[in-house]
């Protein structure tokens, strides 16, 4: 069962980014996001629920896979079969970038409780 579905994009981006280890020096949390500075001094919002370039290098990494089969957008990784994203109640427009951030925190927990 996916305990993240109920949650804001926020609490998720939040999540990913404690999980996925991100590594920046300075990083605040805010309203509207997780707000990461580099060394130059710039701030950038991470968000990997909507953003590609934050979301990609997370499913590259974690051997996810996005495919769409003619109707839905399905997010699977071969590591952990077992695990799913799909909650019966599918709505076919969803971000398929925010079930892939669910579906990696899923996988992220199950790697825990083998630990």
């Amino acid at each position: 069962m996916n305990k993240y579905t109920e949650i804001s994009d926020f609490e998720i981006n939040k999540a990913v980014f404690h999980k996925a280890k991100i590594k920046h020096k300075y990083f605040r949390f805010l309203p509207n996001g997780v707000i990461t500075y580099n060394i130059k001094g710039k701030y950038q919002v991470f968000d990997p629920c909507n953003n590609p370039a934050d979301a990609m290098p997370i499913i590259k990494d974690s051997l996810i896979s996005i495919t769409h089969d003619g109707i839905a957008w399905d997010v699977s990784c071969a590591k952990y079969p077992e695990l799913s994203v799909w909650n019966g109640l599918e709505n076919y427009n969803d971000n398929f970038y925010r079930k892939a951030m669910e579906l990696f925190l899923l996988m992220k927990d199950a790697e825990n409780e083998k630990v």
